[in-house]
């Protein structure tokens, strides 16, 4: 249990942190700095939409293919990497078996 603890602790200053930039801010009237990683990606994801928009109809169905079709490309990625980890067999046969009694005391 201490160990979920720490990781969600890790995972939780890492967030506020690294991707936020919470330390070199006081408070909502002092957001701090430019975070230049995200305004650069934000940047990347407008100008990708203007493309797509300057293009017109004809290419949307070219976008509405690969956007519709990448997400599965990437689960199936995950999945092969997820099946491939040390004791992933663990993890399903425990995704998969019921344990009835914690079931009948709902808490």
């Amino acid at each position: 249990m201490a160990s979920l603890q720490i990781s969600d602790a890790a995972g939780s200053l890492f967030y506020s942190e690294r991707t936020l930039g919470l330390s070199r801010s006081s408070g909502l009237h002092d957001p701090g700095p430019v975070r230049w990683e995200l305004a650069i990606c934000l940047l990347a994801a407008w100008v990708i939409i203007f493309l797509c928009c300057l293009k017109g109809i004809r290419s949307s169905g070219k976008i509405v293919y690969v956007t519709a079709t990448f997400p599965y490309l990437v689960l199936i990625v995950l999945i092969i990497r997820g099946a491939t980890l040390k004791g992933s067999l663990q993890g399903v046969q425990f995704y998969l078996s019921t344990n009835w009694k914690r079931l009948g005391s709902a808490q």
